[in-house]
C-alpha cells in the first residue's frame, strides 16, 4: 500500500496546497506547499494582532480607570502552571478575576453586573467575549499569560489588553517586543520576584505621569513593530497568501 504522504504529493499543474497552524507547536502537515504560522521564519506569517480575532464585541471604552481594583484577569482554561503564576501575582494586587479560573467576582457574567453599559445586546444571552474589551477598559492593568512560553507566540490575550486601553502585565514570548508598541507593556519576566512586580505595579498606578508614559504610543497610532505585527495579521492573510502562491509560480510551480 502506498504511503499517505506519497498519495498526497502534488502533481505538476495541480494547485499549491497551503496549511496553517497557529498553535505554539506549529506542526506541518507534511504535504503542504506553503506553511502558515505565527512565526516570521515560516512561509507566510499570520499574527494574532488583527481585528478578526475579536469581532462582534462591544468596543465602548471607559474613560475612567478603577483606582481601587487595579488588575483585570479572565481565563477559563485553567492550566496548572498558568493558574499558579496568576495566583502568585494576583494575591499581591487588588484584582477582579472574571473567568472560571480563580474567579473572585461571584460568577462568569458579573462583568455585566459591574458594567451594564458593556452589554452588547440586552435581549440575548451574554457571551464572555461580547463585553471583554469594554469591561477590561475599566482597569489600569490586564494580566496576560500565554499557554506556552515560545518565541514569537504572542496571542490575542496581549492584543486584547492593548486594544482596551489597559496596560498589559505580560508573561509569554521572550521576544514580545517584536510585536508591540514601545513602552506599552510590563514584561513580568523581567522582575526578580512577584513581590517586586507587584510593588512596581502599585507604584505605577499611583504615578499619573509614569502611567501615562505607557500610553504615549497611542498618540502616534500604529507604528514600529506593532505596525508590522498588524500588517502580518490574519486580516491581511488572504492577500499575502496569494502573493506567496504567485512567487512560487502557482499551478506552474514544479512538483517534487
Amino acid at each position: 500500500m502506498l504511503g499517505f504522504s506519497y498519495i498526497c504529493q502534488r502533481r505538476n499543474g495541480d494547485p499549491l496546497r497551503a496549511y496553517m497552524d497557529l498553535e505554539a507547536g506549529r506542526k506541518r502537515s507534511g504535504v503542504e506547499d506553503i506553511f502558515i504560522s505565527y512565526h516570521a521564519k515560516d512561509d507566510v506569517q499570520s499574527t494574532y494582532a488583527g481585528a478578526l480575532f475579536h469581532n462582534n464585541r462591544n468596543y465602548l471604552l471607559s474613560p475612567y480607570k478603577n483606582n481601587d481594583t487595579l488588575v483585570y484577569w479572565s481565563s477559563s482554561r485553567c492550566l496548572p502552571q498558568r493558574n499558579k503564576l496568576a495566583k502568585s501575582l494576583l494575591g499581591l494586587l487588588p484584582h477582579h478575576s472574571f473567568g472560571k479560573c480563580l474567579n473572585n467576582v461571584g460568577g462568569l457574567d458579573m462583568a455585566l453586573s459591574l458594567y451594564p453599559e458593556c452589554a452588547k445586546d440586552p435581549n440575548s444571552a451574554p457571551k464572555w467575549w461580547d463585553h471583554l474589551h469594554c469591561a477590561m477598559s475599566h482597569y489600569k492593568f490586564a494580566l496576560a499569560i500565554e499557554n506556552t512560553v515560545t518565541e514569537s507566540y504572542v496571542t490575542e490575550k496581549l492584543f486584547y489588553a492593548l486594544d482596551s486601553g489597559a496596560v498589559p502585565i505580560y508573561f509569554g514570548a521572550p521576544n514580545v517586543w517584536d510585536f508591540v508598541p514601545p513602552h506599552s507593556i510590563i514584561d513580568g519576566t523581567k522582575f526578580s520576584s512577584m513581590a517586586e512586580l507587584a510593588t512596581y505595579v502599585k507604584a505605577l498606578a499611583n504615578d499619573p505621569v509614569a502611567y501615562a508614559e505607557y500610553h504615549a504610543w497611542r498618540r502616534c497610532g500604529v507604528l514600529g513593530n506593532y505596525g508590522k505585527a498588524r500588517a502580518a495579521s490574519l486580516d491581511t492573510l488572504p492577500c499575502r497568501l496569494c502573493e506567496a502562491v504567485s512567487r512560487k509560480g502557482g499551478r506552474n510551480a514544479r512538483a517534487f
